[in-house]
């Protein structure tokens, strides 16, 4: 998986501790010790998709523009994560030889893909349950989360 999903999560937790403060993304960089270059484009999608706000200039910065009750972590991490980048890199096999003198090189591909799917459809279906708020509660109290994922299934 990628550190995006993170990344945005991380970023966008400590944009609403830092409220009405704007906060540069170098700041962000050292606070989540990433790549600035990485944390610049993960706020560039935020910002193209009204998470947050930005200013630019001298003493410009980021600030949150939503509440973090209002933000769906399925729905952020259907943006920060297209479904294919999560399981792509597993994938072995080639679809034009059969080495072994079987199928199995030529379609595992697919059957792999199908299989990696559905399973990522889940996943993401289970974080669509969930606000960023959640999150937060549970920093503050941990297993909240996990108590909160067994009350809803």
């Amino acid at each position: 998986m990628r550190l995006d999903f993170s990344v945005a999560v991380h970023s966008l937790l400590y944009l609403e501790q830092k409220q009405p403060r704007l906060v540069a993304s170098r700041e962000l960089a050292t606070t989540l010790t990433t790549n600035p270059v990485m944390i610049r484009n993960i706020l560039s999608v935020l910002h193209k998709a009204h998470y947050i706000r930005g200013v630019v200039g001298k003493n410009g910065g980021y600030q949150l523009d939503r509440l973090l009750t209002d933000i769906n972590v399925g729905e952020l991490y259907d943006l920060t994560i297209p479904p294919t980048l999560s399981y792509a890199r597993f994938i072995t096999g080639d679809l034009e030889a059969s080495g072994d003198g079987s199928d199995i090189s030529r379609n595992i591909q697919a059957t792999l893909t199908d299989l990696f799917t559905l399973a990522d459809q889940q996943y993401r279906d289970f974080y669509h349950q969930f606000t960023l708020a959640d999150l937060k509660q549970d920093l503050k109290q941990h297993g909240y989360f996990v108590q909160l994922a067994h009350e809803k299934n």
